[in-house]
């Protein structure tokens, strides 16, 4: 199996095959969510699939490392991401702040992960119950086709560990605005030892993504490796290149962030230089984890369009100082970042 080795191989099959791919998963939960009974689920569904389905696209390239089993793990990883999107989405617009609520919720996205787990009501703590079966829906697909990827079984501790990290997070930074922060130090000091050269904010950032789980699954689908593979790729993707996506969605939003008084760790440095400095940290960090890994030409151009796409955003080029910033960033990340950065500049402006 021959996965992609170069930018514009990687560019053509993600137009020509596994964004239409995603596009046609997300158009059948667009229809089932359009057919929520109740109105606050329904629109929190349809939102989030409105508004975050570039996050199932960029994911999309990962289905280019399971050969024959494309579109089984895009079909997954749609599922997958849209569970998260949604559940962001009513997190974000409740008014109980319940850490109850939100840890209930995000169960969810645990059992996605253990094929054979009883479907629960994740609503429990909600005035909002009946979404027409919209939540166990997207549950049981990542069931099914997780079931079968013939390297799941070696894959599934990894992946869990991973969206359990993503769990806590949902619910320690949806609480009340002053216990956020106590609550995010104290859950940092829980992996301090492991990961010592991170703050307590950049440890928060790489557990926000979801890109280790949709790796891990790519391999899993292929069948091939061993536990050992599974674990380093966790490792690899888990904080380095997690970290830094987050950073850069952090980066993008400061403003939209400040406007809504929300959580953005990027404000937690001191200054721009400081910023900038940690994001070079996060890319040498990148490139270091990477070199263990299978196709590891194909990560590195992962993590180089993972650059582009962010800092090609409407939100960086339409603001002077943020663009001249991202230029630092761009030519630290080489020279795929620099071609990916103008394709991205391009498309975006095409479309």
């Amino acid at each position: 199996m021959k996965v992609p080795t170069q930018p514009w191989t990687i560019l053509y099959k993600l137009n020509k095959e596994t964004i239409p791919a995603a596009h046609y998963f997300l158009k059948e939960w667009k229809k089932k969510a359009s057919e929520i009974p109740n109105q606050e689920l329904r629109e929190q569904a349809l939102d989030s699939l409105t508004k975050k389905y570039f996050h199932c696209e960029g994911g999309s390239a990962f289905g280019l490392l399971a050969g024959q089993r494309q579109n089984q793990v895009i079909q997954f990883m749609v599922a997958y991401q849209t569970i998260c999107d949604y559940l962001d989405n009513l997190c974000d617009q409740s008014e109980s702040l319940d850490p109850n609520d939100f840890r209930t919720l995000h169960n969810a996205l645990d059992d996605a992960l253990t094929p054979g787990a009883e479907l629960k009501n994740y609503y429990y703590y909600r005035e909002e119950q009946e979404d027409g079966g919209y939540l166990h829906s997207l549950i049981e697909t990542c069931q099914n086709t997780l079931r079968t990827f013939p390297g799941f079984p070696m894959a599934q501790e990894d992946m869990r560990e991973l969206s359990s990290y993503y769990q806590d997070l949902q619910v320690y930074k949806h609480v009340k605005k002053e216990e956020r922060e106590p609550l995010l130090k104290e859950w940092y000091k829980k992996h301090e030892d492991v990961m010592p050269d991170l703050t307590w904010y950049e440890f928060s950032s790489a557990t926000a993504s979801t890109l280790g789980v949709y790796t891990l699954a790519g391999y899993a689908a292929r069948g091939e490796g061993t536990p050992w593979l599974f674990s380093n790729i966790k490792n690899a993707y888990f904080p380095a290149v997690q970290g830094l996506h987050i950073l850069l969605d952090y980066f993008i939003d400061q403003e939209e962030d400040h406007a809504d008084d929300e959580l953005n760790f990027i404000n937690y440095y001191g200054n721009e230089d400081e910023m900038v400095h940690r994001m070079h940290f996060f890319m040498d960090k990148v490139k270091t984890s990477i070199e263990r890994l299978p196709d590891q030409k194909f990560h590195q151009l992962i993590y180089q369009g993972v650059i582009a796409i962010y800092l090609t955003d409407n939100k960086v080029q339409l603001n002077k100082e943020m663009k001249e910033t991202a230029k630092q960033i761009v030519r630290f990340g080489g020279l795929s970042s620099r071609f990916f950065y103008v394709n991205s500049w391009v498309f975006r402006r095409i479309k």
